[in-house]
């Protein structure tokens, strides 16, 4: 015969008391700042003190022809990188996956490494890639007879494509890596049944493998976006935003305005229109691809 003890019921004030640390944590680092940076893009800077100036930021940002240079810089960046880092991305993990057996973790961690590798060594590198003469794109450049007078980096029309590609090669790995474990998450039946119907090579991979790997892809998107806005460290260190803003982010827009310049109000509205373009994208996107935000009344 067994007995069954009945569990202790926890009260709502015990419930409450182990959410709090997770409460605390969102209030300091999260909700705090935001109201903060709010508070401080309603301020302009006259002389050493601060007065109250509203919305008097955000129309003197939205009326900056810098501010649309750094918009269409955003949208050259996410364009381009997202999708080229996704399709390379893909065509790795099915490679490696598929094709490759004793080599498949040297693959995996060689085409990994630069998502891994610290910024500045990533920065210092291309640097050198670039230079003009000397640099390894220009051995390769000298056999189609052209030669680099200056650096891709530094020419203010090719600054923007020069740093895409640097932050394709560094963040593919990344994409590679959620494919590989989408691949590793396929059923073996439905690639089974494929096969029988005489699914095969790159006819299999694209009618039924790429379809299959939609979250994957979905999370991608996402992520992609996101880092898109935040992206900064590589400009700041390779270009600095220039030459003459070409390459300018609004990370680096930023880093300019609040601490280059010390206005501190317009950094803080910058700030805020970042956020609420990512906020918006974000929810765009959960809507667009199906997500739902609200449980079914069967999940309840």
């Amino acid at each position: 015969m067994t007995t069954t003890r009945n569990r202790p019921q926890l009260g709502t004030s015990t419930l409450y008391f182990f959410a709090l640390p997770a409460t605390i944590l969102f209030v300091v680092f999260i909700a705090y700042p935001i109201i903060w940076v709010l508070d401080q893009s309603l301020y302009a800077k006259a002389g050493d003190a601060l007065s109250f100036a509203g919305f008097a930021n955000y129309s003197t940002i939205l009326s900056d022809p810098t501010f649309w240079i750094v918009v269409r810089n955003m949208v050259l960046w996410g364009a381009i990188t997202i999708p080229v880092q996704m399709v390379i991305g893909g065509m790795l993990a099915y490679f490696i996956e598929r094709h490759t057996h004793r080599l498949r973790s040297f693959f995996r961690t060689a085409f990994f490494l630069p998502v891994v590798t610290s910024v500045s060594v990533v920065s210092l590198v291309w640097v050198q890639i670039y230079a003009p003469y000397y640099g390894i794109a220009q051995e390769y450049l000298k056999y189609t007879g052209i030669v680099m007078v200056t650096s891709p980096i530094g020419d203010p029309i090719t600054a923007i494509y020069a740093l895409i590609v640097v932050n394709i090669w560094q963040w593919t790995g990344f994409s590679m890596l959620m494919y590989i474990a989408g691949i590793a998450n396929l059923p073996s039946e439905v690639l089974d049944a494929a096969r029988v119907d005489g699914a095969k090579g790159w006819r299999l991979a694209i009618n039924v493998i790429v379809p299959m790997l939609a979250p994957s892809t979905k999370s991608l998107l996402l992520l992609g976006i996101i880092g898109t806005l935040q992206t900064f460290p590589i400009v700041h260190l390779m270009t600095g935003g220039g030459p003459n803003r070409a390459s300018e982010v609004f990370g680096t827009y930023i880093f300019k305005q609040s601490f280059v310049l010390g206005d501190t109000g317009s950094g803080a509205a910058l700030s805020v229109i970042v956020l609420l373009a990512a906020l918006v994208l974000s929810l765009l996107q959960i809507v667009a691809l199906g997500a739902r935000l609200t449980p079914t009344s069967k999940e309840r």
